[in-house]
């Protein structure tokens, strides 16, 4: 590599040059790796973001799928009312027939009546709520919903007959594309008593 050759005194331009060289030997060297190292940790710090933005977008798909979800048996619940010809009749808990399923949410004290929904876990939800009639499909579970009568007001009292009108809460719970994301959704209508036959 390198020949060997005894440096003098009689040549001092050379010999600092020469010495100059030996000083300098392996300084590409440490300023190359320093820079690997800094173009290594900049990789790295890409490649973990880039990985906890894919995680963070998959969490908000699957939470608008569980909105998207509970919105749809919402508007299952409200059309099974509103679709109704004949008033149904509440009961704790509600009979499985289409025409019939409501909970009797003005009584509280019957047995068997509509517990704290907030509290509830998946095996009462697929119990006891109802599924939508259309299958959706794109969960990991088939959103619930129940429906309870939770007021029933006289609007006319001097109509006769007497109209009132009948408030009801529905209630949807349903999970995105994972059971991670999952919801609850209410919403409160009404339908007076001269909408039904």
């Amino acid at each position: 590599m390198y020949a060997h050759r005894v440096l003098t005194p009689s040549t001092p331009i050379s010999f600092q040059r020469e010495m100059r060289i030996l000083r300098e030997r392996g300084t590409a060297l440490i300023f190359a790796l320093v820079m690997l190292l800094i173009l290594t940790i900049l990789g790295i710090t890409a490649v973990t973001t880039s990985s906890l933005q894919e995680k963070m977008a998959g969490n908000m798909r699957d939470q608008y799928m569980a909105q998207q979800a509970g919105d749809s048996i919402l508007q299952d619940a409200e059309g099974l009312l509103y679709t109704q010809l004949t008033r149904p009749n509440p009961t704790c808990p509600p009979a499985n027939t289409l025409d019939q399923r409501v909970w009797n949410g003005m009584d509280a004290a019957l047995p068997g009546c509509l517990p704290d929904i907030t509290t509830l876990d998946n095996t009462w939800w697929n119990t006891n709520g109802f599924a939508p009639t259309v299958a959706l499909g794109t969960t990991s579970q088939e959103p619930r919903y129940v429906v309870e009568l939770i007021q029933k007001v006289t609007i006319c009292l001097d109509c006769t007959p007497k109209t009132q009108r009948y408030h009801y809460r529905a209630t949807g719970w349903s999970v995105g594309a994972t059971d991670f994301a999952r919801g609850l959704f209410q919403s409160v209508f009404s339908k007076k008593s001269d909408e039904y036959e």
